[in-house]
Order: structure tokens, then C-alpha cells, then sequence
């Protein structure tokens, strides 16, 4: 039924055709009208002469288009791909033409084309040498840096980023090329301190500072430093990053504090021992007047005072070299909270509501586990089940304050809490020694402004320089959105951004079958990131979900995954959770890919993700731009656009080989005035109802 879609040629041909049978068909109509009834016998070999030319006609038009004009149109498809992306391309144009020798001479000057790229290519490859060999030696160095490193441009979009980043950040879906660093850190800090190193621009003041956040996840705390990177052109602008994780440092500097300081103390009862074995023995010496027992009982006495003195002395310095190790860092509290919101006791604690967009000088570390441990306890032993906290500045302080309904916590009971160690540092340090370290103490009170209600109040110091770049960031407006679940984002500015420009996740999906209305479920997801029209080979998503019912052994024959192989993998639900944090607000991508949008769209509700991004099917523009040819599997389309097809059958191997199709599209499609994201739904939405026609009939 490839006449609902016709090239443009055949169209003009077919046009030109129906125009002469229609003059034809005047022609015999007006015979008919203009002849008397009487001499109609003597006009009918005239009328059988028009209807043999109308007939021959007919026939001259059919053979030129099968013999001309549909091996033409086959050319000039062919042609387009020879000259786009694939010099090797051999023309798909059916044997018993008259187009003579035009299809060969095209493939030769292809394979001149492929020649000529390869000696340009041989060129490039002489000339860019040097650059190489400084780009080596540029990741060379940010691979041995221990520390984690990104460079973010103006937008905060990620541009680099090393190898400990990564593994720091391993459990961050989000990081990736091109996405915003606020994907993957909490980014309210950082805003503020992007904020900060602005108004630092315009004092002359340093352009670097520091901040510890969360990750997104809220897995780690992160000491970060951030540096502007200022140059002439607009284009490279933006900061430098460099992360350190904070927990795994103050667990080990803990254990040594805790180590050095029972060293110390134990030293404490040698001395009281041997005070008191002094003091006896002048005593009894005193009862017996005996002046060389006084004497010795004197010289112990002198020693011991000496000893204390030391100890004390020895004390000091033990607890100013801890404290000193241990300086305060601005923390952002609100990032704090949603470390701990998410966090792996997460599921213990009350309900949090949260009003924090304050900063604090604090331990950062061991500040979360204080808290954590307070909210824990509310938890198990009040039966609190929601929490408000807030975060209130009061001069040089911050009011922390945990607020609920129920009464206050008694005195004696929060004594208890506080000299509780925490657990997470091997129950060595406790929480009131935390607090003294911050000059503060916690205490339970009625909440005065509400009947019914309780707090528990800690007084920190708060980071005034942080407090006051804060105040020049404007509030970021709310945004409330009524589109239905299953609808997309609306394209707005992103529609009219050219194809090669934006920033795509190419997916496929495993299951147990085709139907996921009818139980079907899916086995494993796949996707790699295409950024600025680059397959990125090293940032790809792939796991195995346990669908929660027997894989058919059909299933198993075609992608090779067995129950045995799913029985330790996460749900499906959580699967497409960490999917969906990887896709990001990426335009997804797939081949067919109706059919893996709706297993994911089943899931939604259930995994609390929504789906919204635009979709592209590589399928349907291959049918857009090659419909000269009935062959789309994926093999075929592979070998016309000279991709190799590796991983057949697996989800991530399917989704390479797709990602490598779609950028070969992407360069054919201008050929159709296909150019910006909103041109390329619109010419797909045209092509599902031409392929809805085709099935009717």
C-alpha cells in the first residue's frame, strides 16, 4: 500500500499520467454527447481508438515507472546514504532497468568518495598527532589524581570527569556527559556556592571555594572545592570540581581519636593507685614518728604531682591535636537532611518534613549521625512517626529544631540518648561528645507556639559568609504540572533545537514474552547516551530485573537469560527507577520502541516514576527516509548504513547497535527538511498513520 506515500518523483509521474486518462476520458465523454444518436455506429472506431490510447497510455506510464522512475528514486535514496555515511553502500536498485550504467557509476564514485575519506582521514590522523598525544597525557594525569574531578560549563552541564569520580559516584545513574551536575549533588549547596564565587568575581576576592553536600542518592557526603574557569571564549567557560568523600575519612579519623584517647586515660588509674598509696603511707608513718618513711612517703607524693602534672598537660594536647585535626566545614543543612532522608536507616525513621535552607559550621559527618541517631530514637522509644525539622538563624546561631505531637522527651531519657555511642563508628564516640565539639547541647521543650506539640532544639553555629551569597540567589518559581501521567513534556525550545544538538538515551528492553497486559514482564534493560551526535561507549546502563514469574524457555532461547541468572537481581519496579534516573530529560530512543515504552509505562505507577521525555523510533525514520525498500529489520538497516551488529538479542547490545543506526539517521534526515526535534515527531507521527493505513487494508 505504498501508494497513502509516494516519493516525490513517482508522484509527478503518476500526476502527469492521471491528467492525460482524465483528458481522455473527456475526449470519449464529449464524443458521446456531440454525436447524434443516429450517427453513434459511425463514431465508434473512433470511440474504440480513444479507449486503446487511454489504455496504452496507462500502460506507457506503469512501465516507466517500474523501469525509470522507481529505480531513480532507488538511486537517489542510495545515492543520499553513499554520501551521508556509508561510501560502501550498494545501490538496492531491481535488475531489468533502463537507467544503463547510472546505478554503477554512482557505486564507483562511492567507492572513490570511500577512498578519498580514507586518505583525508589518513591526513587528519598525521596533523592531530600532537593533540592526541597532549590529550593523553591530559587524562593520564586526571586518572592517577586521587581526588574526584568534574568540569561543569556555565550551565553546569558536565563536560570531563576522571575515574575516581566515577567510582565515587557509582552509585549516581545520573552521571554522564552533558548532564547537569545537579543530577548527580545536591544542588542547593552548590548553587549557593556558585552564588558565592560570583559576588567573590566582582570583590576581587579568591575564585575557589568549599562545601561539603550530599550525593543525589544521599549515600556520601562529599567535600568539594570549586574553582571558576574564566576565558576569553564563551564556550569553555564554566567551574572545576574536585570531590572527596567525607564519611570514609571520619569513620577512620574516629577509630583513631577513640584509640589515642583510651591510650591516654589509661594512664589515669596508675596515678590514682599510686596517690593513694602515698597518702597511706604517711599516714601510717605519722602514727610512727619514723622521719625516713616520711621522707620516701614526701618523694612519692612529689613524683606523683609531677606525673599528674604531666598527664594533664599530656590530655591537653592529645584533645587540641583532635580537635584541631577535626575543623568545622559550612555544610548546607538542608543537603544534610536529604542525606539522611535517603540514606540506608531511611526506613526506620519518622516522617520527615523539612524547612532547611540554612547553613551551619559543622562537623558534617558526624552532625548526620547525631541527628539520625535522635530521629531513630524519637522513632523506637516515643512512637513518633512524622517529624518536622527546620533550620532557624538566630544571630551567630543556628536553631535546629526537631518538631512533633507528643510530649516533650523527659530529662533523664535524653541524658540516656546522648551518652549512647553511635553505632556507625563502632559505638566509640557518643553523642553528646559530638555535640561538645560543637560548643552545644541538645534539650527537649513544649513547643510554644502550637498546643500539643514538642521539640528538641540543637544550637549550632551557623556559616554567615554562605548565609550572605545566599541571599542574592533568587528563589527558584514552583512549578505545577497537570499533564496526564502518560503524556509528554511539552517539547517548548527543545522542539526547535537541530537533532545533532541534543542529548539522547538509546534503550531496549528483555521480557518474558509480548504482551505485558497479560503478565509479561520485563528481564533486563539496556541504554547508552548519545551526546553532541557521539555514541558514549563508556557511559551505558545495564541490569538484570527479576520479573517475578517463570522466563518461558522461548524467552530464554532468544536472549539467553534464565531464571537462574535473574534470582539475586533486583525487582522490576527498582530497575526502572535507576533506568529512569540514567534517562534524565534525555529524548529516549529506540528501535520499535512502542513496544518497550509500554512495559515501562505499566510500571510507573508502582515504581513512582513518570515517563515524559519525547521518543524517537529508529525503526520508523529508516522507513521515512528508505521506502524504496521493504527490508527493516535491524540486520538490514545495520548493513545498509555499514554498522556492525554486535550483542544481537541482549539489551545492551541491541541498544549500541541502535545508537549507532539512529546517528547515521540523524545525518540523512535534513535530506527530508527533517532539522529540528519537533520536525522529526511530526514526520514519525506521519509515518505511524501511513503504517495504520497500510494494515487496513
Amino acid at each position: 500500500m505504498r501508494a497513502f506515500r509516494l516519493p516525490r518523483l513517482r508522484r509527478r509521474l503518476w500526476g502527469v499520467i492521471i491528467a492525460g486518462l482524465l483528458l481522455q476520458w473527456l475526449t470519449l465523454a464529449g464524443l458521446g454527447w456531440l454525436l447524434p444518436s443516429d450517427q453513434a455506429p459511425a463514431g465508434w472506431p473512433l470511440v474504440g481508438l480513444a479507449l486503446t490510447a487511454l489504455l496504452i497510455l496507462g500502460a506507457i506510464g506503469l512501465l516507466i515507472d517500474q523501469r525509470i522512475v522507481r529505480p531513480l528514486v532507488a538511486t537517489a535514496r542510495g545515492a543520499n546514504i553513499l554520501a551521508s555515511s556509508n561510501p560502501g553502500h550498494q545501490l538496492e536498485v531491481a535488475p531489468g532497468h533502463w537507467l544503463e550504467r547510472l546505478p554503477d557509476t554512482i557505486t564507483a564514485l562511492g567507492t572513490r568518495i570511500a577512498r578519498a575519506q580514507h586518505d583525508m582521514e589518513a591526513a587528519a590522523t598525521a596533523w592531530t598527532t600532537k593533540i592526541e598525544a597532549r590529550k593523553t597525557r591530559l587524562e593520564t594525569i586526571l586518572r592517577e589524581i586521587r581526588e574526584g574531578v568534574i568540569v561543569c560549563d556555565r550551565d553546569g552541564r558536565i563536560q570531563l570527569y576522571n575515574r575516581t569520580t566515577r567510582e565515587l559516584l557509582a552509585a549516581e545513574p545520573a552521571l554522564g556527559l552533558g548532564r547537569s551536575v545537579g543530577e548527580v549533588l545536591n544542588e542547593g549547596p552548590l548553587r549557593h556556592t556558585l552564588a558565592l564565587l560570583a559576588a567573590n568575581a566582582d570583590n576581587g576576592a579568591p575564585d575557589d571555594a568549599e562545601l561539603v553536600c550530599a550525593t543525589a542518592s544521599g549515600e556520601r557526603l562529599l567535600r568539594c572545592r570549586v574553582a571558576r574557569l574564566v576565558t576569553d571564549d564563551p564556550d569553555t567557560s564554566g567551574f572545576v570540581m574536585t570531590l572527596q568523600d567525607v564519611s570514609r575519612q571520619t569513620r577512620e579519623a574516629l577509630r583513631r581519636e577513640q584509640a589515642l584517647r583510651a591510650a591516654v586515660e589509661n594512664l589515669r588509674n596508675p596515678l590514682t593507685s599510686l596517690g593513694a598509696a602515698a597518702e597511706s603511707l604517711q599516714l601510717a608513718q605519722r602514727e610512727a614518728l619514723k622521719a625516713d618513711a616520711e621522707r620516701f612517703a614526701s618523694i612519692i607524693a612529689e613524683e606523683r604531682d609531677k606525673l599528674t602534672e604531666r598527664f594533664v598537660a599530656l590530655s591537653s594536647e592529645t584533645a587540641s591535636m583532635v580537635t584541631e585535626h577535626w575543623r568545622l566545614e559550612d555544610v548546607h543543612l538542608g543537603s544534610l537532611i536529604n542525606g539522611i532522608r535517603h540514606g540506608s536507616h531511611a526506613q526506620h525513621l519518622p516522617r520527615l518534613q523539612c524547612r532547611a535552607d540554612v547553613w551551619l559550621s559543622a562537623e558534617p559527618y558526624l552532625l548526620s549521625q547525631v541527628i539520625e541517631a535522635l530521629l531513630l530514637r524519637l522513632r523506637t522509644e516515643l512512637d513518633v512517626s512524622a517529624v518536622a525539622l527546620s533550620g532557624r538563624e538566630e544571630g551567630s546561631l543556628v536553631y535546629v529544631d526537631m518538631n512533633w505531637s507528643g510530649d516533650v522527651i523527659a530529662a533523664d531519657q535524653l541524658d540516656h540518648w546522648l551518652d549512647a555511642g553511635l553505632d556507625d563508628v563502632g559505638g566509640t564516640v557518643t553523642l553528646r561528645e559530638v555535640l561538645q565539639r560543637h560548643d552545644t547541647t541538645a534539650w527537649s521543650q513544649p513547643d510554644l507556639s502550637r498546643t500539643g506539640r514538642a521539640l528538641l532544639r540543637l544550637p549550632l553555629p551557623g556559616a554567615p559568609e554562605k548565609t550572605e551569597a545566599a541571599e542574592q540567589v533568587p528563589a527558584r518559581p514552583e512549578v505545577y504540572d497537570f499533564a496526564m501521567e502518560d503524556d509528554i513534556r511539552p517539547l517548548g525550545d527543545e522542539g526547535e533545537r537541530r537533532l545533532g544538538d541534543l542529548d539522547y538515551v538509546v534503550f531496549d528492553c528483555e521480557t518474558t514474552g509480548l504482551e505485558p497486559s497479560q503478565g509479561d514482564e520485563i528481564v533486563s534493560i539496556g541504554a547508552v547516551r548519545i551526546h553532541r551526535g557521539r555514541v558514549m561507549h563508556g557511559e551505558t546502563f545495564e541490569l538484570l530485573a527479576n520479573p517475578g514469574r517463570d522466563i518461558p524457555a522461548l524467552a530464554t532461547s532468544i536472549h539467553g537469560i534464565c531464571q537462574d541468572d535473574v534470582a539475586e537481581a533486583p525487582p522490576v519496579e527498582e530497575v526502572v527507577r535507576r533506568f529512569h534516573a540514567f534517562a534524565g530529560d534525555a529524548v529516549l530512543v529506540g528501535f520499535n520502541i512502542a513496544f518497550d515504552m509500554r512495559f515501562l509505562r505499566l510500571k510507573q505507577r508502582i515504581s513512582g516514576v513518570t515517563f515524559r521525555n519525547p521518543t524517537l523510533d529508529a525503526l520508523l525514520l529508516s522507513i521515512l527516509l528508505h521506502d524504496h525498500t521493504g527490508e527493516h529489520t535491524m540486520e538490514h538497516i545495520a548493513a545498509r548504513l555499514g554498522v556492525g551488529v554486535g550483542g544481537r538479542h541482549t539489551a545492551l547490545g541491541d541498544s549500541l547497535t541502535t545508537a549507532e543506526i539512529f546517528t547515521r539517521l540523524i545525518d540523512l534526515l535534513p535530506g527530508e527538511s527533517i532539522d529540528t526535534l519537533s520536525d522529526a515527531i511530526a514526520a514519525q507521527e506521519r509515518m505511524i498513520e501511513f503504517r495504520r493505513q497500510q494494515r487496513a487494508f
